[in-house]
């Protein structure tokens, strides 16, 4: 289950994430929108990230709750997006939709979004110190930058941990075997993806050399680009 919903007022801009996968496991999101946005963007901004995240987890079932009658009634083809970027918000929407098995996406009372409307509006307002939550910082629209297409890699360190996790392959040097072996305990594959694993945050998606030089180039000087507080 998916909790999404957007801030835009005179003292910022901001997006609120809480994502439930089925054993109950939480996480909670806020998203800094550094650009001048309406409040039908901010949720269109705080529904993209939201289904992103989602994939990033592989969730492939997924109910998304949304407070705001408009966004509800466009995505679901009960209200028509007239203007130019409702239109381009509306597209990029429905193009993530169908990365989903079933997909729904519900209106609810306010008061049933109010940790995703509170991380919103905290994040617009630079309140970062009450509760854990991730923040991103975004610089730009989500409709104005480009989708990442699926590339081919060059050989690097994860080929091994994955193969021994797809396939149980191992080395044939007994000592290189057992090395392989401990590593790969510090490592789980998802089906997609090979993850670090962790026991207080959601496991860590490892990259490829060229990922990294793209995630670094992302990231606003002095900065991580996803920052736990407190």
């Amino acid at each position: 289950m998916l909790y999404v919903d957007g801030a835009a007022n005179a003292g910022g801009c901001g997006a609120g994430l809480v994502l439930v996968s089925p054993d109950s496991f939480l996480v909670e999101y806020a998203i800094k929108l550094e650009f001048e946005v309406s409040n039908n963007e901010a949720e269109y901004e705080a529904l993209l990230s939201g289904l992103d995240l989602a994939i990033e987890m592989n969730a492939d079932c997924l109910r998304v709750h949304n407070d705001f009658q408009l966004i509800v009634g466009q995505v679901n083809g009960l209200y028509e997006a007239k203007e130019l970027k409702m239109l381009k918000y509306l597209e990029r929407v429905r193009e993530k939709l169908k990365q989903f098995r079933v997909i729904e996406v519900v209106q609810i009372p306010r008061t049933m979004n109010a940790r995703a409307d509170a991380l919103s509006k905290m994040v617009a307002s630079d309140i970062t110190d009450v509760g854990t939550f991730y923040v991103e910082i975004l610089k730009q629209p989500r409709i104005d930058r480009e989708e990442v297409l699926e590339m081919e890699f060059e050989p690097s360190w994860m080929d091994p941990i994955l193969e021994f996790h797809k396939d149980g392959m191992i080395p044939d040097d007994r000592k290189e075997a057992r090395r392989l072996v401990a590593k790969a305990a510090q490592y789980v594959f998802d089906g997609k993806n090979l993850c670090k694993r962790s026991y207080s945050w959601p496991y860590l998606k490892c990259l490829r050399p060229p990922q990294t030089e793209y995630a670094l180039r992302e990231v606003p000087e002095g900065m991580d680009l996803l920052e736990p507080f407190p």
